[in-house]
């Protein structure tokens, strides 16, 4: 009986397997392709809907699947493995068998991102730079692009890969030490142009050209930048690893990097102004004239949908209208409430120091840092909010205040995340330099100021130098006062670098640094601006010191000369020159008792010279 029972339990599970077979199956059914394509089970559905197979995920590699295979689930510990070795050829600096590793390496881990990004970081940043020469250097970052690129081939529209690649183009080409030789080496790298080519990104579009009509590495880099964001925006991959708000800005940033870098190379024509235009379309303008630079169906990055931490979605040029509409409510609750705000306002101003109260009637264009920082605390200092004036408002107007603060409760929200994010990006700064950038007269003042740099390093013409300097820093100190934003950032700093050529020009021609220079302000806010302006500082009062120390020398000198026709008169008084014997050794005694080191040799001669002319001192006496 019991045989009999254990014998039927088997049969039972051995059916019910074979049932669940069945339904396996089905779900697990391949794909298919040909005449009888065959969409595949639900499973396979499932990978193609969401992109889980190895043939929506990217390129399939047998000999990486031989390699997984033959490391008998051990997969992960010769990973490990491997990056230990990875980091010791990279130590004794062995680049061969390191670019051989990190090919094992991907052997084993194609879909991890972090190996893609890791790797083509130290090819094209730490180990190129451990050579001399800048054409090894830049073999070695076109070494870790292509590493990137082979990436993007494993992993087929992975928006956080392709933002690399542009990223890598773009800063490690333009940004590095080298960038003058690596963009000139990179117009004419007809095999690298060949790599994107091959990878869907066309470089011999006009799009992608620069001004010598070969192609530029910023703006090779935004063709990489879209390419990611058309993976998110029409595949619904997400962004990994990098919040949308620098995501989105690198395609609007190289814009405007390759016009900053058509001024830095001289070129000055209509063509760097359409680049500004741009730039200026690019990044926040909606202005038709900007607007029509840009490429078909390319947007605004100031106008795009950023989601936030918080789940609420902005537009960064959405401040200045949520701004207007909370002004407007401000000045609806000031009626409701007349003098309660200003009162308040008042009694804190009278509070602040002399120095808060002096830095908030300066011009916003004229202060210093220290003063940028004074009045940004007196501001919070006399802030009053709707709160206080709640409480100070009569008793009959405050559900109407109350219910006015309520409906402006979003575009505070709105406001403060707007304002955040912008900090971010710098938003406001580079707003200002796209439009400052595309007028005409800043390409002029930048023309001059190019000018007058090589004439001063070629050492020519220092007078027509220091001509295009003056009127450029006319031109430079009109753009500030209405754009002060640009004094703010770094990108002041090849300014200020042109000012010290100025001051050394100032120099070789023996003219002093003006008292009044129109671009103080501008050296006040930056370091190497300070330490120039207290150079010149000591200059001044060393200068105004030397005519009061070499007058005194000066009367001396003039004396000898105007006393020399009075010599003659202390020969009336004989009586003291009747007694030499008695002179000679009292003036003798002194010149003994001076310490060796001290007697010079002249010293002998001009007591001769006295003893000898005492006698013709005499006979005209006699």
């Amino acid at each position: 009986m019991n045989r009999n029972a254990s014998f039927a339990r088997k049969v039972r599970y051995i059916a019910a397997i074979a049932l669940l077979l069945l339904p396996l199956a089905a779900l697990s059914q391949p794909a298919t392709i040909g005449k009888d394509a065959s969409a595949g089970g639900k499973l396979s559905q499932l990978r193609s809907e969401y992109g889980l197979a190895q043939a929506q995920l990217g390129e399939i590699d047998p000999a990486s699947e031989s390699m997984k295979l033959a490391t008998l689930g051990l997969r992960g510990v010769a990973a490990n493995l491997l990056w230990g070795y990875a980091n010791h050829f990279k130590k004794v600096e062995d680049w061969d068998n390191l670019e051989l590793t990190v090919n094992q390496i991907i052997r084993l881990q194609p879909n991890f991102l972090g190996v893609w990004e890791f790797q083509a970081h130290n090819l094209s940043y730490n180990v190129s730079v451990e050579f001399d020469d800048y054409r090894f250097r830049y073999e070695w970052v076109k070494k870790g692009i292509d590493f990137l690129i082979t990436g993007t081939q494993y992993n087929r529209n992975e928006p956080g890969l392709l933002y690399q690649v542009g990223w890598f183009v773009g800063q490690k080409i333009g940004r590095s030490d080298e960038s003058k030789q690596f963009r000139r080496l990179f117009r004419d790298d007809k095999d690298f142009h060949e790599l994107f080519r091959k990878n869907g990104v066309e470089v011999d579009r006009e799009q992608a050209k620069g001004p010598d009509g070969k192609p530029d590495n910023w703006l090779v880099a935004r063709l990489w930048y879209n390419k990611a964001i058309d993976s998110v925006v029409y595949t619904g991959k997400p962004i990994r690893g990098k919040s949308p708000l620098l995501f989105y800005s690198g395609s609007p940033m190289s814009r405007i990097n390759s016009a900053s870098a058509m001024a830095k190379d001289g070129r000055f024509e209509d063509r760097t102004e359409l680049a500004w235009r741009a730039a200026a379309g690019a990044w926040h303008s909606s202005d038709y004239e900007d607007r029509s630079q840009l490429d078909v169906g390319e947007e605004c990055y100031g106008n795009r949908e950023i989601p936030t931490s918080s789940g609420l979605n902005i537009r960064l040029n959405d401040l200045e209208a949520a701004r207007d509409r909370l002004a407007a409510a401000d000045a609806e609750i000031d009626k409701l409430a007349p003098g309660v705000r200003a009162a308040l306002k008042a009694e804190r101003e009278s509070k602040l120091s002399d120095e808060e109260k002096a830095a908030l009637k300066k011009p916003e264009a004229t202060r210093t840092f220290d003063e940028f920082a004074l009045a940004r605390e007196a501001t919070t200092k006399i802030n009053v909010t709707n709160a206080e004036v709640i409480a100070g408002a009569p008793k009959e107007k405050r559900n109407a205040i109350r219910e006015l603060t309520e409906r402006m409760e979003s575009d505070v929200e709105l406001a403060d995340w707007i304002g955040r994010y912008r900090g971010i990006v710098n938003f406001e700064y580079w707003r200002s330099r796209c439009r400052a950038e595309k007028m005409p007269r800043t390409l002029t003042a930048r023309k001059l100021v190019y000018d007058a740099d090589l004439l001063t390093e070629t050492g020519e013409q220092f007078s027509v130098a220091k001509e295009k300097y003056e009127e450029a820093w006319g031109l430079w100190s009109e753009i500030f006062r209405e754009f002060p934003d640009l004094m703010e950032n770094a990108e002041a700093q090849d300014l200020i670098d042109s000012i010290k050529k100025y001051r050394s020009l100032l120099g070789q021609i023996e003219q002093p640094f003006p008292k009044d220079f129109v671009l103080k302000s501008l050296l006040e806010r930056h370091a190497e601006g300070q330490t120039l302006l207290e150079q010149v500082k000591l200059l001044e009062e060393a200068a105004n010191e030397k005519p009061a120390e070499t007058k005194p020398a000066e009367k001396p000198a003039d004396k000898p000369e105007e006393s020399k026709p009075a010599e003659p008169k202390p020969a009336v008084e004989t009586p003291a020159a009747d007694k030499p014997t008695d002179d000679k050794p009292t003036s003798d005694k002194p010149a003994e008792e001076k310490p060796a080191d001290e007697k010079p040799a002249e010293a002998t001669p001009a007591d001769d010279k006295s003893a000898d002319e005492k006698p013709a001192d005499v006979k005209p006496a006699e």
